[in-house]
């Protein structure tokens, strides 16, 4: 804190193409910036860079301001990065994770677990989705599957092609995971399977609470995403904004700030007023 009178600041923030963009999503998007890489693995092409920019105003935030990244990432591949501030806390898997600087927060790690029990393994999951892949390729129709992720029992995600899946094959595959309590949705080519019950904006007014317990304040909640795993955790916030360009920018409400450029610039825009705020 800053003084007994700053008032705490929580930013809760998605990671990819929002606050972090690979090279390919830059030249897709525009709006670049010079950036410097904060992903230790992946192709050059594909993995997550942080402009300079958007760097230097999360490296100025003053004191009273915690960063929460809330990300659709499973904890391996949030690992992968290294981001050069300090998250104060992290949200992975759509909120099926809530970490405390580097460790699982245990309230809600019970909580999950309590959750993860109702509904089927993720080894089922998975194996709705290889099979409707492959049924649908048996019977002449196109092969939308290109690679299933790697395991892990809070997330099912899979690289598709877009284009070869048709609404219904979605939709049947949609119902067949859910009477197994899972759900799905599609961003950008990711296909993802979370337990029906997961979402960021659990997880991060779990958070919020957590602050305002642990300062005695209510926090003042600023957030940023791009995609519609996001949209419930914008809402529950003072103020949230969007990049342009964005999934979300096209049907993003009138509450939400949606940024002048896309991209690299977005995330500049979007960090540079988190902390025009937190220093009001």
């Amino acid at each position: 804190m800053t003084g007994n009178a700053a008032t705490p600041v929580v930013i809760t923030t998605d990671l990819d193409r929002t606050l972090i963009f690979s090279r390919r999503a830059s030249e897709q998007l525009g709006g670049g910036l010079p950036a410097d890489p904060v992903e230790s693995s992946g192709t050059r092409d594909a993995a997550g860079e942080l402009s300079r920019a958007a760097k230097d105003a999360l490296l100025a935030l003053p004191g009273n301001v915690m960063v929460c990244v809330a990300t659709s990432r499973t904890l391996a591949r949030l690992a992968r990065l290294r981001l050069p501030f300090a998250a104060a806390y992290s949200i992975a898997a759509n909120g099926g994770v809530v970490l405390s600087g580097a460790e699982p927060d245990p309230e809600w790690a019970a909580l999950i677990a309590r959750l993860l029990a109702t509904v089927a393994p993720a080894a089922q999951v998975r194996a709705v989705i290889a099979d409707r892949a492959t049924a649908s390729a048996t019977h002449g129709g196109a092969g939308w599957l290109q690679r299933l992720g790697e395991d892990d029992e809070m997330c099912c995600v899979a690289t598709i092609d877009r284009q070869r899946l048709d609404d219904q094959l979605f939709a049947d595959l949609a119902a067949q995971c859910g009477t197994l309590g899972w759900r799905v949705s599609l961003t950008g080519h990711k296909l993802y399977a979370f337990p029906a019950g997961f979402g960021k904006e659990h997880a991060a007014a779990y958070v919020a609470e957590k602050v305002a317990r642990e300062t005695g304040a209510r926090p003042l909640l600023l957030a940023a995403g791009d995609a519609e795993h996001d949209r419930l955790m914008l809402a529950g916030a003072d103020v949230a904004w969007v990049p342009a360009g964005s999934e979300l920018a096209a049907r993003a409400d009138k509450e939400f700030v949606v940024t002048k450029r896309p991209g690299h610039a977005a995330a500049a825009q979007i960090a540079s007023e988190w902390l025009t705020i937190s220093l009001a």
